[in-house]
């Protein structure tokens, strides 16, 4: 299979040493690579970074192959399925970084070149942000998204969606379970709360029932009901909500399965708040999906909480 690397490079007017503080400490890291979500972040001694989000803690990359201060990459969790990589050159009394990112072949065909392509305008504008940071200058772009760094958008024609994945070490089938029994469901989203269904197949509804009225709570339509392969729901919208659909895609890799899941809709949302929602639900999602697979391989949750 042929190799499909997305590259951006850029110099900058500091020592290799500057540069690689301020692409893998914690509180530099922030600064420029999220700037629109002031969080703060730390570095386990595994090398991974997380993101205290208040209510939660949202592992999302780990650094690995550190050769300070040379170079090291990176992988997004939970899926470990693309690979950033950062070198640093002295150049002319100053650093070249050169940041290149590795996997999009293992994405379906259909899928690789939208994420590429927000994947690469999105480091030129974090390149840009690093070097205004590393010179003291206020940020070019300060609503920078990170999860498009990861290739977690997607932007099609007509469709503007979060998509992450994760490989599970299970069957297509016992994946399927995990997604659409109610009493599973329960385990991995919500512990705690129970999920009610009417129906089987397109057409059927999941939803939380309103312990005060009986009414349907957050009620999922299925759309698309594939058995192994795919499932798609709907949501019912609240007032003036617009109504996102939640695909799963189940592939057969490498002696288990890989679990695809696009939230798609998010061309109805307005503008203003498009981005800073789709970043938010792009680090939801990807701890939602580590619980689905902690939870299928017996392993415990990252999330027991739910969400």
């Amino acid at each position: 299979m042929e190799t499909l690397a997305l590259e951006r490079s850029i110099w900058i007017s500091a020592p290799r040493e500057k540069v690689w503080q301020a692409i893998t400490e914690p509180d530099q890291i922030g600064k420029w690579f999220l700037p629109a979500m002031p969080m703060p972040m730390k570095r386990d001694e595994s090398g991974t970074l997380s993101l205290d989000m208040g209510f939660v803690e949202a592992k999302f990359a780990v650094l690995e192959k550190l050769e300070s201060p040379r170079q090291m990459t990176s992988r997004s969790l939970p899926d470990k399925l693309l690979a950033t990589h950062y070198r640093l050159d002295e150049e002319n009394g100053g650093t070249r970084l050169t940041v290149s990112m590795t996997g999009f072949e293992r994405l379906p065909a259909d899928e690789r070149q939208d994420r590429f392509q927000l994947s690469g305008t999105a480091w030129e504008e974090a390149l840009a942000n690093l070097n205004a940071y590393i010179g003291g200058k206020d940020l070019p772009y300060p609503q920078a998204a990170v999860a498009p760094l990861f290739g977690f958008w997607r932007e099609a024609k007509e469709m503007i969606a979060i998509e992450r994945t994760v490989w599970i070490n299970a069957t297509r089938e016992r994946v399927w379970q995990a997604i659409t029994d109610p009493r599973q469901v329960e385990q991995w989203f919500s512990p705690g709360t129970t999920f009610k269904s009417k129906g089987t197949g397109v057409g059927a509804r999941l939803y939380i029932e309103n312990p005060e009225t009986g009414a349907e709570m957050y009620t999922q339509i299925t759309a698309v009901y594939e058995p192994p392969h795919r499932l798609v729901t709907k949501s019912v919208p609240e007032a003036s909500e617009p109504s996102y659909a939640t695909s799963y895609r189940l592939d057969e890799e490498d002696g288990g399965t890989r679990l695809t899941l696009t939230y798609s809709g998010y061309e109805q949302a307005a503008a203003d708040i498009r981005k800073k929602n789709m970043e938010e639900n792009a680090f939801g999602f990807g701890m939602m999906l580590g619980n689905v697979k902690a939870f299928i391989e017996g392993a415990a949750m990252p999330q027991p909480q739910g969400f």
